[in-house]
C-alpha cells in the first residue's frame, strides 16, 4: 500500500471515530444528568457539589436559553434555574451539595414560579423556542382561518 492509500485510509477512520463521538453529544439534558448525578426519585438528583458548580456543569455540557440565579439574594431559600426548550432544570441547595431537579417547561415554569415570573414568559403549549419565546404547535388543517 503506497503512502496516498494510508493518509486516505488514516482520514477516513479519524472522520469515522468523529461521528461516533459526535453521537454523545446528542443525548438529551434529562438523560445526561441522570447519569451524571445520583437519582433521588422521579426526576430528582443529588450531588455533593455546590449549586454554583452543578449548574456551570450543566449549563458547559447544554448551553440554556435563560438561567436565573437568586442564591446571593435568597441564600438557602434561592437556587439557579436553567431553561431550555422542552426542560427547565432547578439545581438547588441540599446540605452542602445539591438538589438537582428536571421537568417539562410547565411544570417547571410552575414549581419555580417564585423565582423566575419576572424573568421568564409562561411556556407555550410545546415549551419555548430557542430565544426563549413562547411556543405552540400548529394547528390542523384549516386552523387560523
Amino acid at each position: 500500500m503506497n503512502s496516498r492509500h494510508r493518509m486516505i485510509g488514516g482520514a477516513c477512520a479519524a472522520l469515522v471515530t468523529v461521528l461516533a463521538l459526535g453521537g454523545c453529544g446528542s443525548k438529551s439534558q434529562e438523560s445526561w444528568i441522570g447519569d451524571k448525578y445520583k437519582k433521588m426519585g422521579a426526576g430528582t438528583y443529588r450531588s455533593p457539589k455546590a449549586p454554583p458548580a452543578v449548574a456551570t456543569e450543566i449549563n458547559n455540557k447544554f448551553r440554556s436559553i435563560d438561567r436565573v440565579d437568586n442564591m446571593a439574594t435568597m441564600g438557602a431559600a434561592g437556587g439557579i434555574f436553567l431553561r431550555y426548550p422542552q426542560l427547565v432544570v432547578g439545581v438547588l441547595p441540599n446540605g452542602t451539595g445539591s438538589r438537582i431537579t428536571v421537568d417539562t417547561p410547565r411544570s417547571g415554569y410552575n414549581r419555580y414560579y417564585s423565582h423566575v415570573s419576572g424573568r421568564w414568559a409562561s411556556p407555550g403549549s410545546h415549551g419555548w423556542t430557542s430565544t426563549g419565546a413562547a411556543s405552540f404547535r400548529g394547528g390542523g388543517s384549516g386552523s387560523g382561518k
